[in-house]
């Protein structure tokens, strides 16, 4: 509390100075600021030339950008771009890893290629990944993070589907520089500490830059805030914007439900003549014993017996992080030089869940009637028991990401050539705590006679309490998982001017490479061997390798005062030892135009080729949130209406039309093949740059965009593997779930594939507006997208299905609109800016389902309700101090001003948001120093 009213008194007190100083600085001379139209290697391309003439869109951050984010976490600040959606990040808890990743266009993280300074950087994470961590490069040494909206294989290779981000690092500091940062949420909470140092020296023959890092950020607990204090469950029957507070069966009172008939003991008989001769689901209530359970809500605001683990899981998880980078360059001579990079982060991360709970059904074990624990004198199949005398599952990262780049760049009549090494690795271990080895819990809940050699017999029927130390000590075991992803490569660019034409000289670049990775994932015995009450998961490991050449050229066609032509092609030639070979290319064209008008259009052949956990996962176990369809009541308990092609469906399967099932998280497996083939994907964009003469400083960029991607590699969703095979007319993949003698699920079977295709397009707009005015130097930015389609289509007998992403929440959120604004004032020692993101309503459906709205084929229309477009609004302002002892920048500001909550989404999440989407940790204080010497 303390620090939270420092902070607003400082930032009170700074913007009263960055007024002050305002005024008096009206009238003196501002700075000079030069726009130089520097001749650089733009992402996209390893041709030179001035960004402004791409082909391709390019966004560009600066340093100065980035920061005006008011974000710690390069992977944060790049999660708010439009361009950008449905990538996993630290608010992820129940199904994160610490990591933060990009996802441009949607399409996935695995088809986002992250390079730094050019070259591809070592995926990030818990062993055999496929994408890069960004929390894994440090933010101290980046100079601009430059993003390309559009397919680069034929330059870059695999994975450049979406797009490619291009951080580049420092390389002109001269001096020392120590910045820290310091944030907390306004609820005093979420906590964020990130500070560095960096020095760079430079002479006449070469230059050296060294930074060391170190950030810290404290958890927020999801019943801390208001919109996830309970877990919620809507009520689509009425529709009418009312819900039950959730939870689980899975209770510290203990549930049993009685699948089993009547027979019991006298004890037992008690219960039933109590309860009444239909109750099946019965609760250990704290007063009464047992009794016919309410499902009606939970039981923290007394609407049921549910249990609601909301308030013991993280909504932001912990992270602490170190890091360090080297890196430097020499000139041997005119002609030679080397260079060389070394970046090393170590994350240690956290996340942690509700108090385990056991579902013996699901295990396959029973309580025995000649348990000692059991007073009703019968065997249970399914009782059910939350663990709080365990307290909290815990889930524990420690990786070390490396990595080492060596390289020699070379003069040659005319063309630069660089040859370069790199070798990255990152590993650690995954420790889970909080698990149980299945074996000791069965022997554990038999009859007193066979447990034996060091056994404890358990009670789970009598309440929070009565689990004791010696009972956990039996049956719990914390699970190690090691793991690495390792990559090497070696690789050969050649790029100058061939020979000039009329308009100009004609570029090219060649190049070579040669990569290898691998990664795997080794589980602790217990949990291989699926001897556990957690999820079972097999040993991944294997590797791939690839070589490649490739060729791009420019060409101007003609130039002059009215305008000019400029033509771009590339090719690229790669061999897999996993499937083969094959060509892909791209070609562009930029044609200018009088009166600061230019047209730009690429196509490009993009290709991504299968991962080495898609390839080598071994089979795991996990627990998505979807339900029985042929259950007839839903997991809060409450009736539910089969469908008619559910009715038909569940009945030929065996399934009785009274079938009762209300877990709400069934058993997937899944797991990778190596009979994959590579993704392909077609990438169109076209668009016009204006630069209209009669606004000066005014730049304005459209680009449309279509990609779509065939073959692509994934699994098929537990929920739809459901639906496919009990809601539709014509049921498919119905050989994916498997079902036990008493018709409840126990596995559904969720293993790679090349399943089907993904079909995207929209709109990129972006305008960015400077100028110096009476008030100061004015700037404004404004990047928007509107998406026309986000369309996949899923096989299914005879053919395949299309699911629309755009405007419903089936497949993640996609709204119609997204826009970042920013409007910022800078005067010669102060600057200050506000900032709006903007995220688009859409719809959601029952069961997350809205086929029905679109498609004739589907028999029935689902409920439906809006979710509501989403405002963000941020302040910020600056000062700068110059001294004999160097200088100092001070920025202070406010992050989501109105303590706007995320848009509520009841089939998000624990059903309450998106975490991949929206802000959840609310106003947001923070404070950045920066001293240079």
């Amino acid at each position: 509390m303390k620090y939270r009213k420092c902070l607003s008194w400082l930032a009170i007190g700074l913007f009263a100075l960055v007024s002050t100083d305002a005024m008096a600085q009206q009238d003196q001379e501002l700075e000079d600021i030069d726009f130089v139209a520097e001749e650089v290697t733009v992402t996209g391309s390893r041709i030179r030339g001035e960004a402004a003439e791409s082909t391709a869109p390019v966004v560009i951050l600066a340093k100065t950008e980035i920061q005006e984010k008011g974000l710690a976490s390069i992977g944060d600040v790049l999660q708010t771009l439009t361009v950008q959606s449905n990538a996993i990040n630290t608010q992820s808890n129940n199904d994160g890893d610490g990591s933060t990743r990009i996802s441009l266009r949607g399409l996935g993280a695995g088809r986002t290629l992250v390079l730094v300074n050019g070259r591809r950087f070592v995926p990030g994470g818990t062993g055999a990944n496929s994408s890069v961590d960004l929390n894994s490069i440090p933010a101290s040494v980046i100079e601009r993070i430059e993003v390309l909206k559009d397919g680069a294989s034929a330059v870059y290779g695999s994975d450049a589907v979406g797009g490619v981000v291009n951080v580049i690092t420092r390389s002109d500091l001269e001096g020392v520089e120590f910045e820290y940062y310091q944030g907390v949420s306004g609820a005093g909470d979420g906590d964020v500490i990130d500070a560095s140092l960096t020095a760079g020296l430079r002479s006449g023959r070469g230059s050296i830059l060294f930074s060391a890092g170190y950030h810290n950020r404290k958890p927020v607990w999801t019943g801390d805030r208001d919109f996830s204090k309970a877990d919620k469950a809507y009520d689509w029957e009425a529709n009418d914007g009312t819900f039950a507070t959730n939870g689980s069966s899975a209770t510290p009172q203990g549930t049993i439900i009685n699948r089993l008939g009547q027979d019991g003991n006298e004890a037992w008989q008690a219960v039933i003549q109590r309860a009444g001769p239909d109750a099946r689901v019965f609760y250990n209530a704290p007063s009464g014993g047992w009794r016919p359970m309410n499902l009606g809500g939970n039981s923290d605001d007394g609407s049921g017996d549910l249990y609601n683990y909301q308030p013991e899981n993280y909504l932001y998880t912990p992270q602490t992080r170190y890091s360090a980078f080297l890196s430097g360059n020499y000139l041997f001579n005119d002609n030679l030089s080397g260079f060389f990079e070394v970046s090393y982060t170590n994350r240690q991360s956290d996340q942690k869940l509700a108090p385990t709970p056991l579902f013996i059904i699901s295990e396959g074990i029973s309580v025995s009637a000649d348990n000692q624990y059991n007073d009703f004198g019968r065997d249970f199949i399914d009782v059910r028991r939350r663990f709080v005398e365990a307290s909290n599952r815990n889930f524990l990262q420690d990786l070390d990401t490396y990595r080492i780049v060596l390289g020699m760049e070379h003069e040659f009549r005319g063309f630069t050539g660089d040859l370069a090494f790199s070798y990255g690795r990152t590993s650690g271990t995954n420790v889970n705590e909080g698990r149980f080895i299945k074996s000791n819990v069965e022997m554990a809940l038999g009859p007193d006679a066979d447990c034996v050699g060091g056994c404890v017999p358990l009670d789970i029927m009598h309440g929070p309490g009565t689990i004791t130390e010696d009972m956990l000590k039996f049956i719990q075991y914390t699970g190690i998982a090691r793991g690495y992803t390792t990559q090497r490569i070696l690789q050969y660019n050649l790029t100058g001017d061939l020979y000039d034409l009329p308009a100009g000289p004609v570029g090219v670049a060649v190049g070579a490479s040669s990569r290898w990775e691998a990664g795997g994932s080794i589980p602790d015995p217990i949990t291989a061997t699926g001897n556990t009450t957690g999820n079972k998961e097999e040993a991944t490991e294997g590797d791939y390798s690839v070589r490649a050449i490739y060729a791009e050229t420019s060409i101007p066609v003609y130039q002059n005062d009215m305008g000019g032509l400029n033509v771009t092609a590339a090719g690229r030639l790669f061999d897999y030892d996993t499937f083969g070979s094959d060509f892909t290319y791209e070609a562009g064209a930029r044609l200018e135009l009088p009166r600061g008008l230019a047209f730009r259009s690429t196509y490009s052949k993009a290709f991504r080729a299968p991962s080495v956990a898609e390839m080598f996962l071994g089979q795991s176990d996990s627990f998505p949130l979807v339900s029985d369809p042929c259950s007839v009541v839903d997991e809060a308990g409450n009736p539910r209406n089969l469908t008619s092609q559910q009715m038909r469906n569940c009945a030929s399967a065996g399934v009785p039309g009274d079938f009762e099932d209300s877990r709400a998280q069934l058993r997937a497996r899944v797991g990778g093949s190596t009979d994959l083939d590579p993704e392909r994907a077609n990438t169109v964009t076209a668009g016009l740059v204006y630069q209209p003469e009669f606004i000066d400083n005014l730049d304005i960029a459209v680009s449309y965009y279509a990609t779509k991607i065939e073959d692509e590699i994934g699994a098929l969703g537990a929920g739809l593997i459901l639906s496919n095979c009990y809601s539709q007319d014509n049921p498919t993949d119905c050989e994916k779930v498997q079902r036990d003698a008493n018709n409840l699920i126990t596995n559904i079977f969720s293993t790679a594939t090349n399943i089907g295709e993904t079909e995207t397009n929209g709109l990129d707009i972006e305008l960015n507006y400077i100028d110096d005015t009476p008030l100061g130097l004015l700037s404004a930015r404004l990047e928007s997208n509107y998406l026309f389609a986000y369309d996949v289509m899923l096989p299914v007998a005879g053919g395949f299905e299309l699911v629309q992403g755009k405007g419903y929440y089936d497949l993640g959120v996609f709204p119609n609109w997204q826009h970042n604004a920013n409007v910022g004032l800078k005067w010669s020692r102060a600057s200050a800016g506000v900032s709006w993101q903007y995220t688009g309503g859409f719809q959601e459906c029952e069961d997350d389902d809205c086929k029905g709205l679109y498609r004739d084929d589907v028999g029935t229309n689902p409920a439906v309700r809006d979710v509501d477009a989403h405002h963000l609004f941020g302040i910020q302002g600056s000062y700068r101090l110059f001294t004999g002892a160097g200088g100092s920048v001070i920025t202070v500001g406010v992050n989501n001003v109105f303590d706007t909550p995320p848009a509520v989404i009841y089939n998000g999440f624990l059903g309450t948001s998106d975490a991949a989407s929206y802000d959840f940790l609310g106003r947001y204080l923070y404070i950045r120093l920066s001293h240079f010497l």
